[in-house]
């Protein structure tokens, strides 16, 4: 599907979220608190390959990652959305197949997303350390400092669904601070 290179953070990325109940809990997340998906992932994804949390760094990349959001993926997400309610005058065949067209657009959109964070945060701390085992410590960590960075603190079902997708992520047994 994707013309994008290959990418040890892409293949995190589907693999924690095609993990049972995540999905859900990612989108639960980004309705609510207006969570960037794919930063999230992506700094899970980092967590796991550096012992060394993004901290002071995490800022620029949110803002790299706020950018290309509002210039590419929401616009896109907005027009799916909206084709998935509202998409009158098209007959099934031809209103499924755009939908497709328009969700696989926003994926790919994600993807590159990913790709663009992954190769700054290469800029700023190095090189990651694949094929290391996960740090979960610092999955939390980067978890943590997302949420504060965005404003969040988390409530019951916030706590379940984040839960859920750092254990998915590999983080199994980190806590997040309360």
């Amino acid at each position: 599907m994707s013309g994008f290179p290959e990418h040890p953070a892409w293949d995190f990325t589907l693999r924690v979220y095609g993990t049972p109940g995540v999905a859900p809990a990612c989108l639960e997340l980004q309705s609510r608190h207006g969570i960037d998906v794919t930063l999230m992932l992506f700094c899970l994804w980092h967590g796991s390959v550096r012992a060394a949390p993004l901290g002071r760094d995490l800022p620029d990349l949110m803002a790299a990652a706020r950018d290309w959001q509002e210039h590419t993926v929401l616009p896109i997400r907005s027009a799916r959305q909206w084709l998935k309610s509202r998409a009158e005058g098209l007959e099934a065949p031809e209103g499924t197949r755009l939908y497709k067209s328009v969700l696989g657009m926003e994926i790919e959109c994600e993807h590159a997303e990913l790709l663009i964070l992954a190769r700054q945060a290469q800029a700023l701390c190095g090189e990651p350390v694949h094929g290391a085992s996960p740090f979960p410590a610092t999955m939390a960590r980067n978890l943590t400092d997302l949420l504060e960075q965005y404003g969040i603190r988390p409530d019951t079902a916030d706590r379940a669904a984040l839960d859920l997708i750092l254990a998915a992520a590999g983080g199994e047994g980190a806590q997040l601070p309360s």
